[in-house]
């Protein structure tokens, strides 16, 4: 029985992916830079895509659930694959005219890590697939909504700027897991990429808001004039203890929306509202 490679099962993504991958009976391969505990169904394989040791000969699916830059690098030097399913970000859109360079930096990164994969898959014959969730919550490891729930839960209040009213749709990484196993089904979907927002678009403060009351109970939410907001975000960076950066700050006033029209009629994409 053929195998899959799955690179970043230990991320959040791969966390909500393992369930399904194990009841479709294939054996998986998982790729490490440190030692794992067992797990019935995965093998694990130590290296990293900077390093990666020699695939054995029954792997015919990679699953990339990291940086895209790195694996649409390492791509270029294996050996063909049949079937490559990786997950990239809107953020390749949503940040390229960030007014922080490293997001604008990390937007074209992405941009040039998907041209490459579909350049390697056809000179590989390969079938690629990119999937591009929006704002990931659901398993507590997001870098965002986590992030700010642990804040209020610490200090009983949140602050956020009258001006957070950008619409967005946060997607259950429950749901980017489904559609990576729809992939794996759908011929229909190779040389594709295609966004998964949420099934709901809110504000940024009213998905804040709806957080809160579900997952901290008793906490508060503050508004503050957006200029007031700014300067108290200035003087906690001086310190060393800014919340946000600025480029989030500046995207907090912005629409940040993707269509979900192509993947639910490439492969029945169907994702839940929000849920925290």
């Amino acid at each position: 029985m053929k195998r899959i490679l799955v690179i970043g099962l230990s991320g959040q993504v791969g966390e909500a992916l393992l369930p399904g991958l194990l009841a479709r009976g294939t054996p998986i391969l998982a790729l490490s830079r440190q030692t794992r505990a067992p797990l019935p169904g995965v093998s694990w394989l130590a290296g990293s895509l900077e390093a990666m040791p020699e695939l054995p000969p029954d792997i015919d699916v990679v699953l990339s659930l990291g940086p895209l830059d790195a694996f649409a690098a390492w791509l270029a030097t294996a050996r063909p694959i049949p079937r490559v399913i990786a997950i990239g970000s809107t953020g390749r859109v949503d940040k390229l005219h960030s007014p922080d360079p490293a997001e604008r930096e990390l937007a074209q990164r992405l941009a040039a890590a998907e041209e490459r994969l579909f350049e390697v898959g056809a000179g590989h014959g390969s079938a690629v697939t990119v999937l591009r969730p929006t704002l990931l919550y659901g398993n507590g490891r997001d870098r965002t909504l986590s992030r700010l729930l642990a804040l209020g839960r610490r200090w009983g209040f949140l602050v956020l700027p009258a001006t957070a009213t950008g619409l967005r749709q946060p997607v259950h990484v429950a749901d980017v897991a489904d559609a990576v196993l729809r992939c794996l089904e759908s011929a229909q979907s190779s040389g594709q990429a295609y966004d998964l927002p949420g099934g709901e678009t809110l504000p940024f403060n009213a998905m804040v808001r709806r957080m809160l009351e579900r997952r901290a109970p008793g906490c508060r939410l503050l508004t503050l004039p957006g200029i007031v907001f700014t300067l108290l975000l200035s003087a906690a960076a001086m310190l060393g203890r800014a919340p946000v950066n600025r480029g989030l700050l500046v995207r907090l006033n912005r629409d940040q929306l993707a269509d979900a029209g192509a993947a639910r009629q490439a492969f029945g994409y169907c994702p839940r509202r929000f849920e925290p």
